[in-house]
C-alpha cells in the first residue's frame, strides 16, 4: 500500500467514528434557530444564563491558572485580569439574564456598526492608496461607503439592529444546522465506501 491509500484509510477511520459530532452541532443549531425565531426572548434569556455560568466557570479557570503559572509567566496579570472580568460579567448575567438578555444582542449590534465603520475607511484608503496599481477603484470606495453608512445606520438605531441581528442569526442557525445535518450523513456515507 502506498502512503495515500495509508491516509486514505486513516481518514476514512476517523471520519467513520466522528461523524455524529457535526450532527450534534447541526441538531443544536437548527433548534436554537428555531427557538430564536419562535421565541427569541425566553431564548435569549437562556443564552445569557449559558454563556454567564461559561464566563464564570472559565474566569475561574483562568485566575486559577494565571496564579499557577505566575513564575514562568510574565503576562500572567493579564490572565488573571480577563479572568475577573470574565467572572465579573458570567456573575452579571447569572445575577440579570433579562438585562443580559438586552444587552447581549444591542452590544452585538453595536460591535457590528462599529466594526462596518472601520472597515469602511480602511477600505476607502487601501483604494487610494492602490489607485496606481488596481483598476476599479472606484467600487471599493463605494463598497467603503456603503459599509459607512450602515455602521452609521446600526450604530444610531442599536435597538432595532439589534432585533434585526437576532433574527439573521435565527434564520442561519436553522438553515446552517440543516446543512450540517446534511453534510454529517454524507460524511457517515463516505465513509462507508
Amino acid at each position: 500500500m502506498n502512503e495515500l491509500t495509508l491516509a486514505a484509510d486513516a481518514m476514512r477511520s476517523v471520519v467513520r467514528k466522528t461523524w455524529w459530532i457535526p450532527l450534534i452541532q447541526g441538531v443544536a443549531s437548527v433548534i436554537i434557530g428555531v427557538l430564536l425565531l419562535s421565541n427569541p426572548a425566553t431564548t435569549l434569556v437562556a443564552i445569557a444564563i449559558f454563556l454567564g455560568a461559561f464566563w464564570f466557570v472559565g474566569g475561574i479557570f483562568d485566575v486559577i491558572g494565571a496564579f499557577t503559572r505566575r513564575d514562568a509567566d510574565k503576562s500572567w496579570l493579564w490572565a488573571l485580569l480577563a479572568g475577573i472580568i470574565s467572572i465579573i460579567a458570567g456573575l452579571f448575567l447569572l445575577g440579570q439574564p433579562v438585562l443580559g438578555a438586552i444587552i447581549l444582542p444591542v452590544t452585538l449590534a453595536i460591535l457590528v456598526g462599529v466594526g462596518a465603520v472601520v472597515s469602511g475607511i480602511f477600505n476607502i484608503i487601501w483604494a487610494i492608496r492602490a489607485r496606481n496599481e488596481i483598476q476599479g477603484e472606484g467600487w471599493l470606495i463605494l463598497w467603503g461607503v456603503i459599509l459607512i453608512i450602515l455602521g452609521i445606520y446600526v450604530l444610531a438605531n442599536p435597538g432595532a439592529s439589534a432585533a434585526a441581528l437576532v433574527l439573521v442569526i435565527a434564520i442561519l442557525a436553522a438553515v446552517g444546522g440543516i446543512a450540517m445535518v446534511i453534510f454529517a450523513f454524507r460524511l457517515r456515507g463516505a465513509a462507508r465506501s
